[in-house]
Formats: C-alpha cells, sequence, structure tokens
C-alpha cells in the first residue's frame, strides 16, 4: 500500500470518470494537454492510428474529435479536421496537398487573407498562380495548365456576394486532375454542401457562421480521408490546433445553425430590397434579388435561402461611409461577420486592405461600399436604423 503523504490524495484522486449506465447529455470539455496510457504495448497502434485513443491535444482530442464528427456529417465527406482559426485551416490544407512548381487557379475576388496567402506567400514559395473569374468557368478552363493542382473559390464570393457552379467547375478540375477547394463560410452546409456537387475540399471559418455568436476563433477543412490524412500531419506539425474549449463552443454554436440560416437569410431579403429602393443606395449585392447577376445560379447551387451577407455602395465615397457610420446607433462596425447581431464592415478597409487600389476597383470594392452582415435580430429595428442612417446623408 503507497504510503500517505500530504497532497498525494489531492493529485492522485477525481481524475477518472465512471459513467456506469449513463453518459453525460452535453460532452463534457477535455481540458488536458496530454492523455494517460495503461501500458507500453498500446503506445505504437495508438500513435499510429491503428487503435483509438489520443497523445497530445496538438495532435488531436475528443472535443476536437467530436466538432470534426459533426462537420464531416454536414458537409457529406469522409473526414473533417479542425483549426485554432480559419486562415491556419486554409494555408494547412493548401500545403499539404502543393509543391513548389504547381500551379494554382483562384478566384480574383476573395477574402482578403486567403488572397494575400496565396497572391504573395504561395507565390513566393515557388507556386505558379493565375487569378481567374470563378463565376465563368469558361475562363477556369482557358486558365488550366498541365501542373494545375488546385482551383480555389467561395461558394459565395465575398464581399461581392456572387455564386460560382460548382458542379461546372468540380467537371473542370476533375478533368484536369486538379483538387476543387471550395471555402463555404458564408453558405454553410445549411445552404451548400460543395462535396456533394463534386468539391475535393470544404474550407470553413468556424468563427463565422457555425459557430455564430462572436466569441470563438476555428476553422475547418473537410474532404477525403487521404486528403484529410496529409493535414493532419502538417496540423501537428505547425501546430494549429484547435483548444478542447473552443471546440466545445463551436459544437454548442452549431446545434442551432439550420434555425440561424433561416433566420439570417430572411432578414438579409428583407433589408436588400429595402435597400434597392433608398435614393442614396447606388447598388445592392446579394444573390437573392432578382436583378443581382448571380441570382440564377443562386438558385441552383443553394438550398434554403440565399445567407446573411450581403453588401451595398452609397453615394458619397467613403466620405460618406465615415458619416453613415457616426449615424448609425444600434448597427456596428465590425471588421468581422455572422454574428447573432447585424454588423457592418468596410471591405477596403478591412478584410480586401491587403489588395491594390486597382485589385480593388477592378473586384468593385470601392470606398463607397458596404458590407452587412446580417443578424437574427428583428429586422425592422435594424432597417430603421439603417434607413435614419442614410436619411441623415442627404
Amino acid at each position: 500500500m503507497i504510503e500517505k503523504f500530504a497532497g498525494i490524495d489531492a493529485i492522485h484522486t477525481g481524475d477518472r470518470v465512471t459513467e456506469g449506465n449513463t453518459r453525460p447529455k452535453v460532452p463534457p470539455i477535455y481540458a488536458s494537454s496530454v492523455f494517460s496510457f495503461n501500458n507500453l504495448e498500446d503506445l505504437d497502434p495508438v500513435f499510429n492510428g491503428e487503435k483509438p485513443g489520443f497523445v497530445y491535444a496538438r495532435m488531436g482530442h475528443p472535443n476536437a474529435s467530436l466538432l470534426e464528427e459533426t462537420i464531416s456529417s454536414l458537409e457529406e465527406t469522409e473526414s473533417a479536421l479542425v483549426f485554432s482559426s480559419g486562415m491556419a485551416a486554409i494555408t494547412t490544407a493548401l500545403l499539404s496537398v502543393l509543391k513548389p512548381g504547381d500551379h494554382l487557379i483562384a478566384d480574383r475576388v476573395l477574402y482578403g487573407g486567403t488572397f494575400s496567402f496565396i497572391n504573395g506567400f504561395l507565390k513566393d514559395w515557388g507556386i505558379d498562380v493565375d487569378l481567374a473569374d470563378t463565376l465563368d468557368p469558361d475562363s477556369v478552363k482557358r486558365s488550366i495548365k498541365t501542373n494545375t493542382k488546385v482551383i480555389y473559390l467561395e461558394t459565395i464570393s465575398n464581399p461581392m456576394m456572387g455564386v460560382a457552379d460548382i458542379s461546372a467547375l468540380a467537371e473542370i478540375s476533375s478533368s484536369a486532375g486538379s483538387l476543387l477547394f471550395v471555402d463555404n463560410t458564408f453558405a454553410t452546409p445549411i445552404l451548400c454542401r460543395p462535396a456533394v456537387r463534386g468539391a475535393d475540399v470544404v474550407i470553413h471559418s468556424l468563427t463565422k457562421y457555425l459557430n455564430g455568436h462572436s466569441d470563438v476563433t476555428g476553422g475547418a477543412v473537410a474532404s477525403n480521408s487521404e486528403i484529410a490524412g496529409k493535414a493532419l500531419k502538417l496540423r501537428s506539425l505547425l501546430g494549429g490546433s484547435m483548444s478542447p474549449f473552443d471546440a466545445w463552443l463551436i459544437q454548442r454554436g452549431v446545434r442551432t445553425l439550420h434555425l440561424r440560416m433561416e433566420a439570417h437569410s430572411n432578414n438579409a431579403i428583407y433589408l436588400a430590397r429595402a435597400l434597392e429602393k433608398h435614393s442614396r443606395v447606388l447598388r445592392v449585392e446579394y444573390p437573392g434579388l432578382e436583378r443581382h447577376s448571380s441570382y440564377g445560379m443562386a438558385r441552383k447551387m443553394l438550398e434554403n435561402g440565399f445567407g446573411g451577407m450581403l453588401s451595398f455602395e452609397i453615394e458619397g465615397g467613403e466620405r460618406a461611409v465615415s458619416l453613415f457610420v457616426k449615424k448609425l446607433r444600434m448597427v456596428e462596425l465590425v471588421p468581422s461577420l455572422a454574428s447573432i447581431s447585424t454588423t457592418i464592415s468596410h471591405p477596403a478597409k478591412t478584410s480586401h486592405r491587403s489588395m491594390t487600389e486597382e485589385q480593388r476597383v477592378d473586384a468593385g470594392i470601392t470606398g463607397g461600399l458596404i458590407r452587412l452582415s446580417v443578424g437574427i435580430d428583428p429586422v425592422k429595428p435594424v432597417w430603421q436604423d439603417i434607413s435614419e442612417a442614410l436619411d441623415s446623408l442627404n
């Protein structure tokens, strides 16, 4: 029998859970950085993935595994991995399938961080990068080379809200022997499941809709097991792993995703139509509007609504935007999106500031463009706040 010493019970008791015939309704937070083994013989098969188990939280842990199961199920893919941020997911996924000398085709209008990584870091690393209009499959087809490895786009483009024909691009990608990467952050699997339409890799910033409460940072990659296995090794090496608490928070948030996306979409179409009629608004970019260039494709690609994101341009450029922001009383200026509350952002100064002015102008990102992340808050008070701020510009 082990002799009693001061502190021995404090350290070596209360560390094992006996569930018996019951289990927690809500999975607990496994706040452990490392996991214990009962015998030496289990080390090799667990490390090699031949037996279930966890070793070290950077390599994986129960909360991450549970969330990965949910995302894989939502996106209808063989596997999924979660990361500490959306950019960790994007960079790790691309680096796991690319090598210097490969060719990548990316949409010319992407989230600024993605654009900087592809058009900056990857180019410097030796990747041949071409920017194309993925809304035009023929443009992508013309850009294909013998060494094309990846075609990268967003389901709903940020911030112009264009919707690409994923099925057509998947055929082009498959014929070229390349991989189709689709960032599904804006649409979520409630509105679109790119893998079902032929995409090889689906990306998410979990910070946004899947979590939905602006209280955690995370990312995800959903794919087949082979690609996920490569990304898993690189995630462990680079350290872009998600913490147990963050995984638990996102798992909690995703439970209401289908309800929130319906409310986001309903509120967004209401505000888009109202903005269209306002005299100070020059244009509204929302795929649910009949006059939007992607309306027909959005009806084909999206289910259960058109999403909660829209952009609109006001007369007077950046100076007018500055005055508009100051007049808002409830809608806040926030350089992110997809919270339960309605917020605005200025793409030229936030998400797309890394692009050159020429690139922004070419993409339609002017000083007067405002991106609106429509929340699930009651929409009429939100419109009152926005419309009164617009009216004050007169």
